[in-house]
C-alpha cells in the first residue's frame, strides 16, 4: 500500500497521471521521433508515455521522484535493457552523467514544471529538443509573443534560449485524478547558437526581473526605481534614443533581443 507521505508528496508537487492514449499518440507525433532517437522522460509516473516510448526509441532514460512508481517501473521494464529507470529529483539531477544528445519528454508537475525546465536548460546543449506538458496558463506564458497579456519575464528567459512552439491543449479529463485546470504541450528547440547573445546573462535576467516587477508601469519607471543602479532620466533618455524605444514602452512590449540590447546599454553606464 502506498504511504500517506508518498501521496502527500505527489499532491504537493502537483502531479497528475495521463490516461488518454490519444493524447499519448499526439505527444509522440509532436516529438517527431525516429527509431534511432534517445529520450529522457521526466516524471513517468504510472508509465502511460513510458510504455509507448519504449516501443519506439533506441534508448530511454526516465527519472521519477516517487519511490513507489520508480520501483514499479523498474520491475515492469526489468527485461527491457534499453530502458533505464532513475529514482531522483528532476529539479536537481545532474544530467551531465547521462549520455547525450537526448530528447526530453514528459508531463511536468504543475507546481514545479518551470523549476524543472530552468534546470534542464542549464544542460540545454545536451538536449536538442524538449516536448513537455505543462499547466495551460504556464505554457501560454512561455510561448507568448511580445505585446500579449501573457508575455512575461518567463517568456523572455525561455525565448532567449529556444524556439518555442505550442503543439496542442490537453483537457483535464485526460488525467487522473482530474485536475482543476487544462494542460498544454510545448515543443522547445534550444538554439545551437544564441541569436542575440548577451555578454552578461545574469545581468540581463536581473534587468528583466526589474522590468517586469510592475507590469502596469512603464519600463523607464521600473528601471528608475531600481536602487542598485541609481539610473537617471538623462541616462535613460540617451539609451531610449539609441535603441529607438518609445518613452511610454512597457516591459511586455520588448522582444528578447531588445532586452539584450537594453541590458548591455544599461550595464555600460554603471561603474565597473
Amino acid at each position: 500500500m502506498r504511504s500517506k507521505r508518498s501521496l502527500h508528496d505527489r499532491r504537493r508537487l502537483g502531479q497528475v497521471f495521463l490516461r488518454d492514449p490519444h493524447v499519448v499518440h499526439q505527444i509522440l507525433l509532436s516529438a517527431s521521433l525516429t527509431p534511432e532517437a534517445a529520450v529522457l522522460e521526466i516524471g513517468p509516473g504510472r508509465g502511460a508515455l513510458t510504455g509507448a516510448l519504449a516501443e519506439r526509441v533506441s534508448a530511454l532514460y526516465a527519472i521519477e521522484i516517487d519511490a513507489h512508481y520508480a520501483q514499479a517501473l523498474q520491475q515492469r521494464f526489468a527485461n527491457t535493457p534499453h530502458v533505464h529507470l532513475i529514482q531522483g529529483d528532476a529539479r536537481r539531477y545532474d544530467y551531465g552523467q547521462l549520455p547525450h544528445p537526448l530528447m526530453v519528454m514528459g508531463n511536468l508537475p504543475y507546481s514545479t514544471g518551470t523549476h524543472i525546465l530552468r534546470h534542464l536548460f542549464s544542460y540545454r546543449q545536451r538536449f536538442p529538443r524538449l516536448v513537455v506538458m505543462l499547466q495551460k496558463e504556464v505554457g501560454a506564458r512561455l510561448a507568448a509573443a511580445p505585446g500579449s497579456s501573457a508575455y512575461s519575464g518567463l517568456s523572455v528567459f525561455f525565448q532567449y534560449y529556444a524556439s518555442i512552439q505550442s503543439c496542442f491543449d490537453v483537457p483535464s479529463q485526460a488525467f487522473t485524478p482530474r485536475p482543476a485546470v487544462d494542460s498544454t504541450v510545448l515543443r522547445l528547440d534550444p538554439f545551437q547558437t544564441l541569436p542575440w547573445p548577451s555578454p552578461d546573462e545574469p545581468f540581463l535576467f536581473g534587468l528583466v526581473k526589474v522590468a517586469f516587477a510592475h507590469r502596469r508601469k512603464t519600463l523607464r519607471k521600473n528601471l528608475l526605481s531600481a536602487p542598485q543602479w541609481a539610473l537617471t532620466e538623462a541616462d535613460l533618455t540617451s539609451i531610449w534614443e539609441d535603441l529607438e524605444l518609445s518613452r511610454t514602452a512597457r516591459p511586455q512590449e520588448l522582444h528578447p533581443r531588445q532586452f539584450v540590447a537594453l541590458a548591455t546599454a544599461v550595464q555600460r553606464l554603471l561603474p565597473s
